[in-house]
């Protein structure tokens, strides 16, 4: 014999378990670390945004300080350029002076002018009895009046060459000077009244600025300009952000090396910044929030399986209490009568004798039927039912059905009201699991209610098939059970109470035969006042 009161002890202890106060504890847990781990991903996130923010403002910043000392490297360039072709000027005037010199001829007299500066060069030529005697004359006349005069003078033949290489060395000292005097004045004072737009060439301006970004690896659009030290704008490549542009934390000094000079700025504009930077680490944030989802995807499933485990539980209970009280009654009737057939006297009595025999059979076959119906119960789950279809009249199964189970419902002051309404009442499907249908039905209307049960039972035709309605004045359905009444096993929860026989597979049963004919199943219901369900089953329907 089973142990019955082992499985469930056992049951009670799993639902002890599983006690409110367990699961309560363990969401509030699950609910912690999944809080503090989600806290932690938004500081990562957040603090990786930051670092991410702080380099690219460094890069920028490099960036433009990088673009400033180029632009100022190129004017320097530009102004060593034009010096060198006043050096290289300078080469060929000495060069025609030292041939003029190298080749004297009569007196002569030149005079000729440079960046404000005239030279006259006088030559002279005496006859006297040592022989010929020459004299040249090198001066020049600065602008502000001062002069300074070379002369030489000697005989032919010692002097012609002495003249020449003094005279063209004093020349080049002079010019070197004023050309080295020119060239710093020009360093340090030239653009002191230049304006800044011809200082820079804006297509130069933007090329150097995107190679440098490139070379940073920045390719975000940008906007720039140029604004003087009271913030107006002089250059600008757009004039929608020019607000935006002028108050942007980019930004550097142009040509900061000018001596005595007013301050311009170069400042850079980035109309998508966050956007970009949050494109630049869409691999981090993605893995994050990947990483974040399946967390969470995992604590909802833990707790919906908490909570199905639980509600397991309960049906298991629910199930194991009235499988104990149901197999009870023929045990305990069985094993009476196998006692009461060991007494003499009893078996001596062919009569009495057969009675305990009958009662021995019909309990059997009772714990046989109780334990069929749990065993067929697994093959409704695995599409295992087959149905036998054949044409039958559903009014004449409801008459029979409805006359079997007349005598429960009156035991209880009961009545039970037939309308069938329905014209046509012939249709195809399995007589003996429809017969069971409208029983299961019936049955569970007489069950569920209390006292004085007034069920009625209504067919009508509807669309190409009957519509059978089953209506109670019963204890009723709480609204959040409705949708768990088909379920396995399901009955509502009553504790240990066992006041409703069955297994709670009735309607599972009922749902399942009505899926395999193409039917639909609904059910309405309030508490305290009753429950109906409408079931509609096709005429012409293939098995599922």
């Amino acid at each position: 014999m089973l142990n019955l009161k082992g499985l469930k002890g056992l049951s009670l202890t799993l639902y002890n378990i599983m006690s409110k106060k367990f699961i309560y504890l363990l969401i509030v847990t699950i609910t912690i670390a999944l809080i503090g781990f989600v806290a932690i991903q938004f500081y990562w996130i957040n603090n990786a945004i930051t670092l991410k923010e702080e380099e690219f403002f460094r890069d920028v910043k490099s960036a433009l300080y990088s673009v400033t000392n180029k632009l100022e490297k190129i004017e320097s360039l530009k102004r060593i350029k034009i010096h060198q072709e006043n050096q290289k000027l300078f080469n060929q005037k000495a060069a025609l002076l030292y041939s003029s010199l190298k080749n004297p001829s009569t007196d002569s007299t030149a005079v000729f002018e440079e960046d404000g500066i005239k030279y006259r060069i006088n030559e002279q030529k005496k006859t006297t009895a040592e022989g010929n005697i020459y004299q040249k004359t090198i001066e020049s006349i600065s602008g502000n009046g001062a002069s300074e005069v070379h002369v030489r003078i000697g005989y032919e033949g010692n002097i012609k060459n002495n003249i020449v290489e003094d005279s063209i060395l004093a020349f080049k000292q002079n010019e070197k000077l004023m050309l080295l005097d020119e060239m710093l004045k020009s360093l340090y004072q030239t653009n002191k009244y230049k304006p800044i737009l011809q200082r820079i060439d804006a297509q130069i301006l933007d090329s150097l600025l995107k190679l440098e970004f490139l070379n940073r690896d920045i390719t975000a659009q940008f906007e720039y300009g140029i604004f003087d030290y009271d913030g107006n704008v002089l250059l600008a490549d757009t004039s929608s952000n020019i607000n935006k542009i002028r108050q942007s934390s980019f930004y550097a000094q142009l040509f900061p090396n000018d001596i005595i000079e007013i301050p311009h700025f170069l400042s850079i504009y980035f109309p998508n910044q966050k956007g970009y930077l949050l494109k630049t680490m869409w691999t981090i944030l993605l893995t994050s929030i990947l990483l974040l989802a399946i967390i969470v995807f995992a604590f909802t499933y833990t707790i919906q399986t908490i909570f199905k485990q639980k509600k397991l539980s309960e049906i298991k209970n629910d199930f194991i209490s009235n499988m104990t009280h149901e197999l009870k009654t023929p045990i305990s009737t069985i094993s009476l009568a196998c006692e009461a057939l060991n007494d003499e006297d009893i078996c001596s009595n062919n009569n009495i004798k057969t009675n305990y025999v009958n009662m021995i059979s019909q309990e059997n076959k009772r714990l046989g039927l109780l334990v069929e119906s749990v065993l067929k119960s697994a093959t409704w789950d695995k599409a295992e039912l087959k149905l036998k279809i054949e044409e039958f009249d559903l009014h004449n199964i409801i008459n029979e059905v409805v006359e079997n189970i007349s005598i429960q419902i009156t035991s209880k002051n009961g009545v039970i009201n037939k309308n069938l309404n329905a014209e046509i009442s012939k249709i195809k499907g399995d007589k003996v699991h429809i017969t069971n249908l409208i029983y299961n039905l019936l049955d569970n209307a007489n069950k569920y209610t209390p006292k004085n049960p007034d069920i009625k039972i209504v067919t009508e035709n509807i669309r190409n098939g009957i519509l059978i309605s089953v209506i109670d004045n019963g204890i009723g359905i709480k609204k959040e059970n409705l949708t768990k009444i088909f379920e396995k096993f399901y009955r509502v929860p009553t504790g240990n109470v066992h006041n409703v026989k069955g297994f709670g597979l009735g309607l599972n049963y009922v749902k399942a035969i009505v899926d395999k004919h193409a039917g639909e199943i609904q059910v309405t219901s309030e508490i305290d006042k009753g429950s109906c369900f409408k079931i509609y089953l096709p005429f012409e329907q293939h098995q599922k």
